[in-house]
């Protein structure tokens, strides 16, 4: 019998850009353009290149392996050493554990902002962030079903209100602002890229539906290039808007929630809701997915030692103790630490993540038929961007 294979081209990059396009973008575009001003642009592209050179072993690996679960697999089919292994995906858990934090502090600062009898204060932002945080972390642990249809809608709201923002501001007949910051020091332009980065986190859920669509090797390989493509596209759309249509001293006084200042100037009141509304949407699909995740890797790896076996111990419902230490963490980090020091370890950990992902296409190059040359590049140029970031910080 002829096996079905239920998805396509543009089911793949239609996930691609639904999983990307997300609270990165609403959360790190004011941080990139107050670091690196009109350089945003540069710092956008070359980060997508360098996600497109992972994007390219990510491919390979999911050619080779199509029924593979994805990264933590791909780290354990290339290195024998459990200790390696484990210790790039506990990296790759870590990675997304501050990830919720960030989205966490970004909700809360959009959330302070949005309420107008409510001062913007770090009080503030702490009591919405720790809400989402705590309120997510219970709906995992009730072992809620995926949301199917309504994932998806969302996800086509939230990128549609997105794409009206930027036509309505190249349609707009007011006058477009420039931002004075046009030579940015070097460490801050560096410390821009390692952000940018972050923002195309996501494209790695392509290669989990590997095994669902025919000629995995180059259907995912043409979802992943054609997503990032398509994503560059609208970050440097929105970066143009940004920088063009919303006075630099309005930007100055809340560059974290710049995507949903920019609304208000062009498309007033309504506009600053959508977007508003939009931005809620993707903290808490991002939330809600990113826990999805660690609790199962978390377990995974305590099943064979490389976690706490409190991982395994049934607190609440599908919960366990280990859950909870993880919710408790995550809440700790985002009271302790501000927006910022969380946005640079969010995107250092990450950065790690993916050059692990070259070292695994290294190891496998003889089964994904990857050529060396291109896995040189790619790395060389995240070990340059991850060393850049690390000295600005």
């Amino acid at each position: 019998m002829q096996r079905k294979y239920d998805m396509n081209l543009t089911d793949i990059v239609s996930l691609g850009i639904g999983s990307i396009v997300g609270a990165g973008i609403f959360a790190l575009l004011g941080q990139v353009v107050l670091l690196s001003g009109n350089l945003a642009y540069l710092a956008f592209v070359i980060s997508g290149v360098a996600a497109l050179f992972s994007g390219y072993s990510y491919a390979k690996l999911a050619g080779a392996y199509p029924n593979s679960g994805g990264l933590t697999d791909y780290f354990h089919l290339a290195f024998k050493s459990p200790w390696i292994a484990n210790g790039l995906t506990f990296i790759y858990v870590l990675t997304s554990a501050i990830s919720i934090s960030m989205m966490a502090k970004s909700f809360g600062i959009y959330a302070s902002e949005f309420f107008d009898g409510l001062p913007p204060s770090p009080l503030w932002v702490n009591v919405f962030g720790g809400v989402l945080i705590v309120s997510l972390g219970v709906v995992n642990m009730l072992g809620a079903g995926d949301v199917g249809k309504i994932e998806t809608l969302l996800v086509a709201l939230k990128i549609g209100i997105l794409v009206v923002l930027i036509a309505a501001a190249y349609f707009s007949s007011d006058e477009a602002y420039h931002f004075a910051k046009d030579s940015p020091h070097k460490l801050d332009f560096w410390r821009s890229i390692g952000i940018t980065f972050f923002a195309y986190a996501g494209y790695g859920v392509i290669t989990n539906a590997s095994a669902d669509v025919k000629n995995p090797a180059k259907t995912i390989a043409w979802g992943i290039f054609l997503t990032l493509a398509a994503v560059m596209a609208l970050y440097l759309a929105l970066t143009h808007v940004v920088l063009h249509y919303i006075p630099q001293n309005i930007f100055d006084k809340s560059p974290d929630t710049a995507i949903a200042l920019v609304a208000r100037q062009i498309l007033g009141k309504t506009g600053y809701v959508l977007v508003s509304m939009a931005a809620f949407i993707a903290f808490i699909t991002g939330t809600n997915a990113t826990y999805f995740s660690i609790f199962r890797i978390n377990k995974f790896l305590a099943e064979h030692g490389a976690m706490p076996k409190i991982y395994l111990v049934k607190f609440w419902q599908h919960g366990t103790y280990g859950n909870l230490l993880t919710i408790s963490i995550i809440l700790a980090a985002t009271f302790l630490f501000d927006f910022s020091s969380i946005v640079n370890l969010s995107s250092a950990a990450f950065l790690v993540s993916y050059l692990g992902i070259f070292a695994a296409d290294w190891k496998l190059r003889q089964t994904t038929k990857s050529s060396p040359w291109i896995i040189l590049c790619g790395a060389l140029l995240l070990i340059m961007i991850f060393i850049g970031f690390i000295l600005s910080i």
